[in-house]
């Protein structure tokens, strides 16, 4: 792996506006005059992907031509981000920004496509990563807080008995590249060295909560009292009543609904088995299908950018905002174009297998307790749920 990728400054500073790099043009289409063949290759290079076929653009920057101009245009209005004083504008920027997160290449590789030097490369994607990171505020967040979300009023399967949820939550684990020292910390249970980022989602695949940075080791339940307990992450907390659908790796609270323990839960367990056993078997199945739509919304992710599967040794803080600012990126695609061909693959939670059985880290360490009123509580409500559930759907309550 090239040393260049660690020429990023260690500044935890995202607000601040570095202008050392950066001009006062407001116009992100400007035009240089070109001293050198390189320059003019870099300029044409860029506007045959723009202006040339559609697929060229997608495969290079991993989004269509128009969410790629629109993007441009919110990160020079909204974040902050100007042309650069030298040679650089904000679209060609953003190009080696999304081709080196699109593609999961080390900054050598998109020196050599745009002809810049590996410094200029490292410069840029650090000025824009940083950009989408102030974007994000405006990009992930709830759409919707009260009421009922479209898509569960327009599926019988899980209306009315999910009316209350409004998104899904879980972990995933994204690739990170740790000293030795501290390698271990970040050694997950499958040897990887790996991250523990928790993500909240709505049911439009759109994430409205991303907390990166955990070790790989770190339980669950552990992250999210982290993130619940520091007032500077705004946690999208629902509104008195509703809920996010949770695994049983997390704890029963309020707000948060987890499936039935010690009953059968993923696709896997079924065997293609329709069957159920009685309400709580059935509400498992209905909460994991309507859950998946987290591991969906991760597989679009990991999908369009490769570096998640593949970090670079950059610094701690630079791999966490690169997972903030992919999120971002993930976001504005799904507002401009909600039939992007990633999101489609994705799209049917009939067709994701989603997580297999042995993939649950529920018994891999104690669930701490966090309120035993609040626990009953929304045991109860579970309760409530699943035998009006069980009756409607076979006109008697049954037992476990």
């Amino acid at each position: 792996m090239d040393n260049d990728s660690d020429a990023w400054n260690d500044d935890d500073n995202i607000e601040e506006n570095d202008t050392s790099e950066e001009g006062s043009s407001s116009n992100a289409s400007s035009t240089f005059d070109f001293e050198t063949w390189a320059e003019w290759y870099a300029w044409s290079r860029r506007n045959d992907v723009l202006n040339g076929h559609p697929d060229t653009c997608y495969e290079m920057f991993r989004m269509e031509v128009d969410v790629f101009r629109a993007l441009c245009n919110r990160l020079h209005t909204n974040a902050r981000l100007r042309d650069s004083s030298r040679e650089v504008t904000v679209e060609e920027a953003l190009g080696m920004f999304c081709y080196t997160v699109g593609h999961g290449v080390v900054q050598r590789n998109a020196a050599n496509l745009f002809q810049h030097s590996v410094e200029t490369i490292n410069r840029h994607v650090y000025h824009v990563m940083r950009a989408l990171c102030r974007l994000s505020r405006r990009v992930i967040k709830p759409s919707q807080t009260t009421g009922v979300m479209p898509y569960i009023e327009g599926n019988p399967r899980h209306y009315p008995w999910f009316e209350k949820c409004h998104g899904a939550m879980d972990r995933v684990m994204i690739d990170a590249a740790a000293p030795a020292s501290v390698a271990n910390a970040y050694l997950n249970r499958y040897h990887r060295i790996t991250q523990n980022v928790m993500c909240v989602c709505d049911f439009e695949m759109k994430f409205t909560f991303v907390y990166a940075g955990w070790e790989g080791t770190a339980h669950d339940a552990r992250v999210l009292i982290d993130a619940l307990r520091r007032p500077g992450n705004h946690f999208p907390w629902p509104e008195e009543g509703y809920y996010y659908l949770v695994d049983s790796a997390f704890p029963c609270t309020e707000g948060f609904m987890p499936p039935y323990p010690r009953v059968r839960y993923h696709r896997s367990e079924r065997r293609g088995s329709h069957t159920f056993q009685g309400y709580k078997d059935l509400f498992n199945y209905r909460h994991s299908s309507l859950r998946n739509v987290i591991e969906r919304t991760f597989g679009v992710l990991k999908k369009r950018f490769r570096i998640l599967n593949l970090m670079p040794p950059y610094l701690p803080t630079r791999q966490r905002y690169l997972i903030i600012a992919c999120c971002t990126i993930h976001n504005f695609i799904r507002m401009v174009t909600p039939n992007d061909r990633d999101f489609l693959v994705y799209s049917n939670p009939d067709d994701y297998p989603g997580m297999d059985a042995n993939q649950n880290t529920s018994e891999e360490t104690h669930v701490p307790d966090m309120s035993i009123a609040s626990a009953q509580a929304m045991a109860a409500r579970r309760d409530a749920i699943a035998l009006p559930m069980w009756g409607h759907s076979y006109g008697q309550q049954g037992n476990t």
